[in-house]
């Protein structure tokens, strides 16, 4: 998609390049060397339960500016080795009117290099705040041997019971193990059941598989510490794609103390991922937003903002639009001006 041509241009850039991004984490980057060895071991697969503790995984010393500045692998934040991996969610938790940001941990795994996500229809509601492959949950059930990892998947204990999603997670879960590639189970529990494959009360696939438990609120905090320096609180979102665009407003002296403030488009830096949400609506959105307007932007940044009223920011993202009278080219005018001059 031709919006996507800037995609993250100002975090990459900090980077030493793409590859330093991907390479493995170093033992010497460990306190205990001999313990470092052992975790990145890679071992015959166990024949059932947790292998890696839910407060376990994180480093024990702080990184440097240069470590800053080159991630580890996804076994180095990860803290495992072992492929299957359960990330217990606390926001998937929220049900009814509370029930949002959904998919806020989605530009985390994107910033790891895994951006092949399947979720359940009810969180797609045809708007993407970063770039990824989405498969339906329901769509895969009879083709999931053509899925590729490694892949994120997001769901609950609901979604498994209820909507069909038991066989899925079942034999993802089986060609992981089997391949030894990524299969990242987000959810809403650190042990979710497969009640027709483990009917013993309490007994969940952690019991049943070797899989790593996290936890991505805790994990979430450790790394906008260690690799993100945003002028957003951890508190107010997890979401790493308004962190990272907090950063790059700060690095060019622009507000990036709260979403209102980095969705200012008189304010926001040219280079600023705050702008790729409007390519996104004016591209692959139009019609709905010229037929709701804010209504239609605030809904669709439901799915990734945990908290706050969205409708300011989509009174902001809609004023911008209409500057730029939903043409494409004049927002990229728009953009490219100074913001003094805006």
């Amino acid at each position: 998609m031709c919006y996507m041509v800037l995609h993250f241009p100002f975090y990459w850039n900090n980077y030493n390049n793409y590859d330093s991004y991907n390479t493995f984490l170093l033992v010497s980057d460990f306190t205990n060397k001999n313990a470092a060895k052992e975790d990145f071991t890679v071992t015959e697969p166990l024949q059932g339960g947790v292998n890696d503790d839910i407060s376990q995984g994180f480093m024990t010393q702080p990184f440097s500016s240069d470590d800053v500045s080159s991630p580890p692998s996804v076994e180095g934040i990860l803290q495992t080795t072992t492929p299957n991996v359960v990330m217990r969610d606390p926001q998937l938790q929220k049900r009814g009117i509370h029930a949002r940001a959904q998919l806020r941990s989605i530009p985390f795994f994107d910033e790891l290099g895994i951006n092949t996500v399947v979720h359940g229809d009810v969180y797609d509601n045809n708007f993407k705040l970063v770039d990824y492959t989405h498969h339906s949950a329901t769509d895969i059930v009879e083709t999931v041997e053509d899925v590729e990892f490694p892949l994120v998947h997001i769901t609950t204990q609901e979604g498994i019971k209820e909507y069909g999603e038991e066989e899925l997670v079942r034999a993802l879960l089986q060609r992981a193990t089997e391949e030894r590639e990524w299969y990242i189970l987000v959810t809403d529990t650190t042990s979710p059941r497969l009640p027709t494959y483990i009917q013993k009360p309490g007994r969940g696939i952690v019991d049943d598989y070797d899989v790593a438990v996290k936890d991505y609120k805790t994990l979430s905090a450790r790394y906008l510490e260690d690799y993100v320096n945003s002028g957003l609180p951890a508190s107010q979102t997890r979401n790493l794609h308004y962190h990272r665009a907090s950063e790059f407003h700060k690095q060019h002296g622009a507000p990036a103390d709260t979403l209102e403030n980095i969705y200012d488009y008189t304010r926001a830096p040219s280079g600023s991922p705050v702008w790729e949400p409007l390519y996104y609506f004016i591209e692959h959105d139009l019609e709905n937003v010229l037929d709701e307007y804010s209504e239609r932007i605030s809904d669709a940044l439901r799915s990734w903002t945990e908290r706050g009223d969205t409708r300011n920011v989509a009174n902001q993202m809609l004023d911008a639009l209409r500057v730029c009278e939903f043409q494409k080219e004049q927002l990229q005018e728009y953009q490219q001006t100074d913001p003094q001059l805006r």
